[in-house]
């Protein structure tokens, strides 16, 4: 009976090493896959980008003007392509500007970058970049201010 007992014992260990094996197996190529469906998402979306653009840059050079930028306020199909992009074409002004790197023209680059960053609402990251790029700069001011404004500092508190 003794004999018995650990002979059952010991197959079921067996057993159950056997499952949680082949448990974490499985779960090894579910996170395969979800790595290829966010890279396959992420392909797909540039796609759709790389459309947009083309369709946004009317005279076809590879970059798009102000104009064209502003077109898409007059264009239903375009306001609702950006719209299902999760582009809000609301500030399109403000969006060109973001975009732009200062040469008044939005590269294909340069809207792929730009436009996978706008989409959808800002993200707890990307607020924590920004409230910490603020803070360096209101540093750099305050310390600029009392280099060359001293006076500036005896009246307030610094």
């Amino acid at each position: 009976i003794l004999y018995r007992c650990i002979l059952g014992f010991a197959l079921m260990s067996v057993i159950g090493a056997v499952f949680v094996q082949q448990t974490m197996s499985v779960v090894q190529n579910d996170n395969d896959v979800m790595i290829m469906k966010k890279q396959k998402e992420a392909d797909t979306y540039n796609r759709k980008l790389k459309a947009l653009f083309a369709a946004l840059d009317a005279d076809g050079d590879g970059t798009l003007s102000r104009e064209e930028f502003e077109e898409v306020k007059t264009n239903e199909n375009l306001l609702a392509w950006m719209s299902a992009l999760d582009i809000e074409p609301e500030d399109l002004e403000g969006l060109f500007n973001l975009l732009d790197t200062g040469d008044d023209e939005v590269s294909m680059e340069e809207f792929l970058i730009g436009a996978t960053r706008v989409r959808g609402s800002a993200k707890s990251i990307d607020m924590a970049h920004l409230f910490a790029k603020v803070s360096r700069v209101e540093r750099a001011v305050v310390e600029l201010r009392n280099t060359f404004c001293p006076e500036y500092c005896s009246e307030v508190t610094c």
